[in-house]
């Protein structure tokens, strides 16, 4: 008997393995950049939203200078703003639940200042509130901050990730009369 269920067992795995390779399924990798702007200063406030972006694009192939001047496009992170608004009241009047909204307003800037692309992003997490566990409430939001920055991060690598019509050389060369 049992070796009649460990064999079922190695049977269903092996079946699921041969399932999802043939559907086409594989992990999510890195998102590689164009290597047009894999040059790249970042201007943003600092905290954990630069940081996770930062890492994002590193992850992607890009080389991030420490200047804007030696670098082939600026990734300028105009905006970034976070509120927390009431999802649902309880029958006393008070929330039980909020809804958290994170908004990143970037511009990608080529060596003269130009805007190459802009965009406005948005991620809205809602998540229930307890007001005996407020410490908890208060983790949870944490939580909820960093996976919505996690999420435009590799929303904003992804929309760089697809600009094939942008040579640095070529705009500089350009604008110099070269």
């Amino acid at each position: 008997m049992i070796k009649r269920v460990y064999v079922g067992n190695i049977i269903l795995i092996a079946l699921t393995a041969i399932g999802l390779a043939s559907c086409g399924f594989h992990l999510r990798g890195n998102i590689p950049l164009p290597e047009n702007i894999q040059n790249m200063h970042v201007k943003a406030p600092k905290g954990t939203f630069k940081d996770q972006l930062e890492d994002v694009l590193e992850n992607g192939g890009a080389q991030l200078s420490t200047n804007e001047a030696g670098a082939d496009v600026v990734l300028d992170v105009v905006n970034t703003e976070s509120r927390r608004t009431v999802g649902t009241l309880d029958e006393r009047g008070k929330a039980n639940s909020y809804n958290f909204i994170l908004q990143v307003d970037y511009e990608l800037l080529d060596p003269q200042g130009n805007i190459i692309r802009e965009a406005s992003l948005t991620e809205s997490r809602r998540y229930d509130f307890d007001p005996e566990l407020i410490i908890e409430s208060e983790s949870e939001e944490l939580e909820l901050l960093e996976d919505m920055e996690q999420d435009i991060a590799l929303r904003v690598v992804r929309q760089l990730s697809s600009l094939v019509d942008y040579s640095p050389s070529v705009e500089a060369g350009a604008q110099t009369g070269k």
